[in-house]
């Protein structure tokens, strides 16, 4: 579903959270599983864990239908918190830029009294028709599983990042919400946090949904079209 209603979409909005210290409690009750695919530890998918944390994915879930995609709904998301390790080479201390398998996604920023431009988010374009998959499938593995470091892994970071120039650049702040069209190309930044905590973070992923089109409430008839 790469053409759909949010294509190349970004939104940004502070203070989403009424309590984020109440999530963030909650958070710190859960296990966090490291996995071959990505680097740091997730939960797993909220709607899966307990009724707490059905109950909160239920309320996230609405609030990003209702007050980030208006229009949205009958949608499949995964949410999930996830903490990002830190490491002493300041390489392996930034993600890999990618897109995502899914429509939209999102990060809400969930450090407490953190407001840091280097550990947020940002958007990138690619400047290269270079093939930048990583070459040793092995070492990434061993990284995302074990934080072993490896030069191979170092030099395979290093090419991913060279087939992109940054286009847009979100702060980390405490209880900002960022979503996206997840095709558009994206990393997380730093994971070394000003403030010492390991990054912690709820990242979601709308597979599929529907869409129906609010009606504008500006009462005007434009007569210039940009066709």
């Amino acid at each position: 579903m790469r053409n759909h209603p949010f294509t190349n979409f970004f939104c940004c909005q502070d203070n989403f959270l009424k309590n984020p210290d109440k999530v963030v409690d909650l958070a710190n009750t859960l296990e966090f599983i490291p996995s071959e695919v990505h680097p740091g530890r997730r939960t797993k998918n909220l709607f899966e864990i307990n009724q707490d944390t059905a109950a909160f994915g239920t309320y996230l879930a609405k609030r990003i239908a209702d007050d980030v995609f208006p229009g949205m709904y009958n949608m499949l998301i995964d949410i999930r918190f996830h903490m990002n390790d830190t490491y002493n080479d300041e390489l392996c201390n930034t993600g890999w830029i990618h897109s995502d398998p899914a429509s939209v996604a999102g990060v809400l920023y969930l450090n407490k009294d953190v407001c840091d431009f280097d550990t947020g988010t940002s958007m990138f374009e690619k400047i290269s028709e270079g093939n930048f998959s990583t070459a040793d499938v092995t070492s990434r593995n061993k990284f995302n599983l074990h934080k072993q470091v490896t030069e191979r892994y170092k030099q395979d970071l290093e090419d991913n990042h060279k087939n992109f120039y940054e286009t847009l650049r979100s702060g980390n702040k405490y209880n900002r919400l960022i979503a996206y069209d997840s095709s558009i190309w994206h990393r997380p930044n730093s994971y070394k946090m000003n403030n010492g905590e390991n990054r912690l973070s709820i990242i979601f992923f709308v597979e599929k949904y529907e869409f129906q089109k609010h009606n504008s409430m500006l009462k005007v008839q434009p007569t210039w079209s940009d066709l």
